[in-house]
């Protein structure tokens, strides 16, 4: 019969994944399969000589986690895949996810870490590039809710004020002109904000799929897309991120969702003229975002009724812009996914500041 350790051995060395076990009271590989030439481009045989050097390529920011997870790893203590990254000269990083595997031994002999390390820079490309795209999208779409709606309901009011002011000629056709240009501007305000609305609760509502990701480099692009939209426009938009790397467990497309959402917010009740700004500072253990605003601010006996479901404190914008009084509901329920809280702070006549307060990425739980 044949022995289970040369099946298995025979099974790494078919596989087109790195499988490897380490002696952690000797500081040496055992074993590593052929897929080690390809994936890491090192020598099967000069695998020991190579490690300081691959340690060596670790992006700074993963060492500290990496660390950590070695140190659960070599008690046995580490049962979830960890991503880290590597870095490659003149190339983007290189994104691998780990399956740890320990194996206590008999009494007097060494215990042994094992793993199979796979590359997943490929799929790791297509989600940053989907949570781009997705990203780039919903600002847009904030930045056509908020102002190409605003001129659509400017054209709605003018053509309302011109239809009861112009006393047109019997046989003219202004009357009718005008009334298929107030329908026309209604129905496309209707389209906008439903559209933006629908994408909102679509998003909500899909599976959470949270990843480690560093905060500066998911904001900064949203951010900078949505200030070149505001200038344009003529508005005020500012906003501060961390000079220190910033990492927490995002489902990027559902948080930047509330990013825009409160952001839109922030817009619809600020005259022409204020400043809205979304300032990011780190904490020991939590990231919190603040949306700040130079609004009108919120009446106090609103304020209590916020975060409710289609609550009674919805109001529609300065610009007329309508609300279902559910955006604020599904913003909470969002952060409270990521196990994070939502806050307001507003005075009347004075702005009002949204606060995000969502847990740093955690150092991987003992098992």
């Amino acid at each position: 019969m044949t022995d289970l350790a040369t099946v298995f051995r025979e099974q790494a060395e078919a596989s087109p994944h790195m499988h490897f076990v380490y002696d952690p009271a000797a500081g040496r590989v055992l074993f590593v399969n052929q897929a080690y030439e390809r994936v890491l481009h090192g020598t099967c045989a000069g695998v020991n000589e190579e490690l300081p050097g691959l340690l060596d390529r670790l992006h700074p920011d993963d060492r500290e986690y990496l660390a950590h997870c070695w140190r659960l790893w070599t008690r046995g203590r580490l049962s979830d895949e960890i991503e880290v990254r590597l870095l490659v000269p003149n190339e983007p990083d290189r994104w691998f996810c780990l399956t740890p595997f320990y194996r206590q031994q008999e009494a007097g002999s060494p215990a042994l870490v094992a793993g199979l390390l796979r590359d997943i820079s490929v799929s790791k490309q297509y989600l940053l590039n989907a949570d781009a795209f997705n990203t780039r999208k919903n600002s847009i779409l904030e930045i056509l809710s908020h102002d190409l709606a605003g001129a659509f309901g400017l054209v709605q009011q003018i053509t309302t004020y011109l239809s009861e002011e112009v006393q047109a000629p019997v046989d003219s056709q202004v009357a009718k002109m005008l009334q298929v240009l107030e329908n026309t501007s209604s129905n496309s305000l209707k389209m906008i904000r439903d559209l933006v609305d629908m994408e909102f609760l679509s998003s909500a509502n899909t599976d959470l799929k949270r990843v480690r990701v560093e905060m500066g480099a998911v904001l900064r692009e949203a951010l900078e897309q949505l200030q070149r939209g505001q200038a344009v426009l003529g508005h005020q938009f500012t906003y501060s991120l961390p000079g220190e790397p910033l990492y927490a467990n995002l489902d990027v497309n559902k948080f930047m969702q509330v990013i825009n959402n409160l952001v839109g917010n922030a817009f619809k009740f600020t005259p022409d003229g204020g400043r809205v700004a979304v300032e990011v500072e780190p904490g020991p253990s939590y990231v919190r975002v603040h949306i700040r605003d130079t609004g009108i601010g919120i009446p106090v006996a609103l304020q209590p009724h916020l975060f409710e479901r289609f609550t009674k404190s919805r109001r529609p914008g300065l610009r007329g812009e309508p609300t279902t009084g559910l955006g604020l509901a599904l913003c909470k329920t969002i952060v409270e996914w990521h196990q994070g809280t939502l806050s307001a702070v507003s005075a009347e006549g004075q702005g009002s500041t949204f606060t995000i307060e969502i847990p740093r990425a955690p150092l991987p739980a003992p098992s």
